[in-house]
């Protein structure tokens, strides 16, 4: 079994579409999933070259993120609602995407805290780590820079001082992954994302 894949069963695109529509029921959040999912899957096509990529799981849990906000918008508990739906429809992979998220990843006191099991949500796979990066590219259904992604975030969350420390550190692995890829593929994942949207 790869590395941070749960379970050999995957939820389809068709069925990610359908439980979206489903639970999203026409909120604007879900244009939100619709750009993540194509962001993420045409990043994907490019990184294959050197990544050995599941584009097909990105493109489904990129879709499945955050479809926990039919229950919450809480910038936490979005993610463990997400895990809760998904995890009891048998969907283990797209759920641990849900969880894991969340501040670029929770470890397993933060995760009972939360209700969640008493597991590191940590992302390990280079699609756990991706989906996560890609999330913090887009604003709504439009790209935007990592730093200013953050800026909103911190804006949004001002009086949850706890929170926003924490976004410190996503920020820094959101970060040192960009760069990362910036420099293997000589290429700017920012620059490529407003390009991408442009086309649209």
């Amino acid at each position: 079994m790869q590395k941070g894949i749960k379970s050999s069963i995957f939820c389809s695109y068709e069925e990610a579409y359908s439980l979206l529509y489903k639970y999203g029921n026409g909120a604007p959040w879900i244009k939100h999933c619709f750009a993540v999912s194509s962001l993420a899957t045409y990043l994907s096509n490019i990184f294959t070259s050197r990544y050995p990529v599941n584009i097909e799981f990105v493109r489904t849990a990129a879709l499945l993120h955050d479809i926990g906000r039919f229950k919450t918008h809480h910038p936490i508990m979005h993610g463990v609602e997400g895990y809760n739906l998904l995890t009891e429809l048998g969907y283990v992979n797209e759920a641990f995407i849900c969880a894991s998220h969340i501040l670029y990843g929770i470890n397993s006191s933060e995760a009972e805290q939360y209700g969640l099991p008493r597991n590191d949500f940590i992302p390990i796979s280079f699609e756990e780590r991706l989906v996560p990066l890609v999330d913090f590219l887009v604003e709504h259904d439009r790209p935007v820079l990592l730093r200013e992604r953050f800026e909103n975030l911190r804006s949004r969350h001002r009086n949850n001082h706890g929170f926003s420390l924490r976004l410190n550190k996503a920020e820094q692995k959101a970060e040192a992954l960009m760069n990362q890829l910036n420099d293997e593929f000589n290429i700017s994942i920012e620059a490529l994302s407003v390009s991408f949207f442009s086309k649209e």
